[in-house]
């Protein structure tokens, strides 16, 4: 899938020791983007480390061919688990590693050490 993918601010939260970045998404012709696929485009754009970068949300606007998004890029994987719900990590894990964390927590069993497996 092709896009076009344009970094409309960026800025340094130093409180939460965290970068966060707004985008705009072009993607005339085909459907809105895998949030994962625009993940790894921004990792490879900031030089970042995967585990450490968060797709916040990606919005689709109706009838047009562009969406909009944030991005949150953490320096450290504690500040990452503290201040981002288990909702938004799970879901920026591959669809395979998501559902067999939900499998495991609805057995009440340790899925953790699954975050940090990419």
């Amino acid at each position: 899938m092709s896009f076009k993918l344009e970094i409309t601010k960026e800025g340094k939260n130093p409180l939460i020791d965290r970068t966060e970045i707004e985008f705009k998404l072009e993607h005339f012709g085909t459907s809105t983007p895998n949030r994962l696929e625009v993940k790894n485009k921004i990792c490879a754009m900031k030089n970042s480390d995967a585990k450490l970068t968060v797709m916040k949300k990606i919005e689709s606007h109706f009838g047009s061919s562009h969406s909009s998004g944030k991005v949150y890029i953490y320096d450290k994987i504690e500040d990452l688990e503290y201040f981002e719900p288990f909702h938004i990590r799970v879901r920026n894990l591959p669809k395979e590693k998501r559902n067999e964390i939900y499998q495991l927590k609805r057995r009440k069993e340790p899925y953790k050490h699954l975050f940090n497996q990419e």
